[in-house]
Formats: C-alpha cells, structure tokens, sequence
C-alpha cells in the first residue's frame, strides 16, 4: 500500500514538473513574441509628401490641402500673407485593406488629377526575437495633367498629359517622440520643355517628425534632387529642392497641419521636379492641411 501511495505521488510530482515547464515555455513564446510598432506619423502624410501610414480598412479619408502666395515683396499686407493667391488639392483616400490604401485627387495647380496606391511592405516591429526596425511601404502616383495645350496647331498626343512617381518609404519610429523617415523617389514626365530637360527625376526624400505635447508634432520634410539641377522653368526661373515645415495638431477626430512650404504643387510631381519658391529671398508659402476619417467598417461601429 505504502508503495504505491509513493508511486502515485512520483508520478504527480513528474506531471507537476512537466506541466510547470510547458506552462514556462508558453510564457517564453508570449514574452518573445513581436509586437507592431504603431502611429510613426499623425496622418498619411508628413507635410506635403507622404508617410508610411495607411488608412485602415474600410476606412475614408476626405483631405484638403491649401498652399497660398508666397511671402516675399507686398504679399504681407497686400494678400494677406499670400491668402488671395490660393491654390487647394481636394483627395480621398480609401482603405481597401489595412495594408492596401488607393486614392484619388485633384489640384487646381494645373488642373492635376492623380490616381495613387500605397501598399505596406513591411511593419516595424518590436518586442520578439525577430523584429524589423524598419517600416517599408511602395507608394505609386500617376498624374493627368487637364490644361489646354500651348499650341493647339501641332499633333498633341494624350499621353503627353500624364506624368509618374514611384516611392519606396522607409521609416522608423525610434520611441515615442522621435520618428525619421527616407523616402527613394522616381518622377517620370513624358512630355518635358526641351530636348536637354530629363524625362525622369530622381530623388532622396529625407522626413521627420518630432513629439512636442499629447497632440502636437514638429514636422520636416527635404527632397534633394539627385539629377535635373540645371533645367529650368517655362518663365525661366529656376527649380529648386522641396523644403517644408510645420506642425500636426490633433482636435478629435480631425488631424490639422500647418505648415510654410516652398512649393505651391500638392502631389509628388510636382514638388519634387517642379518647385521654383527659395526659402533665401522668403519665396515660401503658408498652408495648411486638414483631414477628415470615416469609417465604413459596421463590425467595428458596433463594437
């Protein structure tokens, strides 16, 4: 009798120890296991340009972007800052998935529309034993150019009217005040002024965002360009590197930035290869951006 009552206590102490150690292991697997790095940025885009943020699914951002006249010469009291040479982007973007996100838009900067995609490639992570530091996103633009062409006598084509970008968005959220992001860019104009100008210009987006308070962020954006540094405008200016700044401020459910930029484009193309403002003789613009979120997910309405 005393035999087995030792027996059977061996063999509770053994399933004891057994049990404590798939109940350790499992404990391991939790603590190893990697965590999203979310919120790099406030919204979809740092200024101008855009972040590796998406819209989540079934979700609908209504975006509008306002650039006004430059500051220099009369314009601090005779436009009011430049308020009566206004210029506006209208968007919407949509979250197809939460790692897919389309959109469309339209400025009154040569009556652009673009049509655009930007798809997470792969999320910063945290926490486990095989982490990214890294967030990579692709985001692709094509841009249709709707003003009437300067010599309606020549054969003009369609595809004269539509221009490209192509991003490859690398960032890194670093803690909970400091994210950096670099941002590879391709523009691609089929149609170009003269024969010397390139049809495609290629560029080194570089961005940050720096936390000040709960809902307010410092915000920078630079696109150096890595070729056509020599061509210039129709009206004989030159082009000169994107360059912004601003602020992000959170009111509910709206993201508010206000920025000075010295670009009046709105969309990739343009900034990047297109902007003539110089921040040195203060041709750089006030504006502002405001974005709006509706969600059409019901499963998550009625949660």
């Amino acid at each position: 009798m005393k035999k087995n009552i030792l027996f059977i206590t061996m063999l509770l102490m053994v399933n004891f120890v057994w049990a404590q150690d798939d109940l350790l292991d499992m404990l391991k697997d939790e603590n190893t296991k990697s965590n999203p790095v979310l919120a790099t940025f406030k919204g979809t885009r740092i200024i101008t340009g855009q972040s590796n943020e998406n819209i989540s699914k079934k979700h609908l951002n209504f975006l509008i972007l306002h650039r006004f006249g430059e500051l220099k010469d009369d314009a601090w009291y005779y436009s009011l800052l430049g308020i009566d040479a206004a210029t506006v982007r209208l968007a919407f973007d949509y979250g197809v998935t939460d790692k897919l996100m389309i959109g469309v838009g339209r400025s009154s900067v040569a009556k652009i529309y673009d049509f655009n995609v930007k798809y997470k490639l792969l999320q910063q992570t945290t926490g486990g034993k095989k982490n990214s530091p890294l967030a990579i996103s692709y985001y692709g633009n094509m841009g249709l150019n709707t003003t009437t062409f300067s010599d309606l006598t020549r054969n003009n084509f369609f595809t004269s009217r539509l221009n490209f970008c192509n991003q490859l968005i690398l960032a890194r959220k670093f803690n909970d005040k400091v994210s950096i992001q670099i941002t590879p860019t391709m523009v691609h104009r089929n149609l170009v002024a003269k024969t010397s100008d390139p049809n495609s210009v290629f560029a080194l987006g570089l961005g940050g965002s720096f936390k000040i308070t709960r809902s307010t962020r410092f915000n920078i954006e630079y696109y150096p360009r890595l070729n056509g540094r020599d061509e210039l405008a129709s009206n004989g200016k030159t082009f000169n590197d994107y360059l912004a700044v601003g602020f992000d401020i959170e009111t509910g459910g709206h993201v508010f930035q206000l920025m000075f930029s010295n670009s009046t484009y709105m969309y990739e193309q343009g900034f990047v290869a297109q902007t003539t403002g110089s921040w040195s003789d203060l041709g750089i613009r006030l504006g502002f951006n405001l974005s709006r979120t509706f969600s059409f997910d019901n499963e998550t309405k009625h949660k």
